[in-house]
């Protein structure tokens, strides 16, 4: 589903564990000047948020942007540097770190299942299979793997709210988290 900047992304849908709602930390952004969208898969970088890399450990899926003081970056009249792409988009300024702190929102649970899509068709037989992102945080790459990777399909979507047929689509969950390095996913 792409979102109005064009880009892909992930999307919350459930909670493997019934009534549970998605653990989420607030991380301030890194100064690198990355590009950051809603849905965004996200990593820690030397204690700052970074944009996921394909087939590094992951934090979680950015699913809100917000000021130091928690108010939302795309609905706020506090002061921030930066720059706003439509109201999903975010790139921090150089200082970011030491000076507006602008954060992102990211659900980092274990077991929140996010709609996403591969860049090219998933198939049923490949339910159950790891995939890695794309050089784009915001896809899985089309080959899944009996092999742990940074994401795991656990449902085919065959088609989407509007009965439209998809054929690229699936829920998936996280499975190389930071958080959670080295407890079984």
């Amino acid at each position: 589903m792409a979102k109005s900047s064009g880009a892909y992304g992930f999307t919350y849908k459930r909670n493997l564990q019934p009534g549970q709602k998605p653990a989420v930390l607030e991380v301030i952004f890194s100064d690198d000047e990355q590009t950051f969208t809603i849905g965004d898969c996200v990593q820690w970088t030397n204690g700052y948020l970074t944009e996921a890399a394909t087939t590094e450990w992951i934090l979680g899926v950015l699913v809100g942007i917000v000021t130091e003081k928690g108010e939302n970056l795309f609905k706020t009249k506090e002061a921030h540097d930066g720059t706003i792409s439509g109201d999903e988009t975010f790139t921090p300024a150089s200082d970011n770190t030491t000076d507006k702190k602008v954060k992102g929102v990211v659900i980092v649970d274990k077991d929140a299942v996010f709609l996403g899509q591969a860049d090219s068709t998933l198939t049923q037989a490949e339910v159950g299979e790891y995939f890695d992102l794309t050089a784009a945080p915001d896809r899985v790459t089309s080959t899944g793997s009996t092999t742990q990777a940074q994401r795991q399909l656990i449902e085919l979507v065959t088609e989407d709210e509007s009965g439209t047929a998809q054929t690229g689509y699936g829920l998936f969950r996280i499975c190389e988290s930071q958080l959670f390095n080295g407890i079984p996913a």
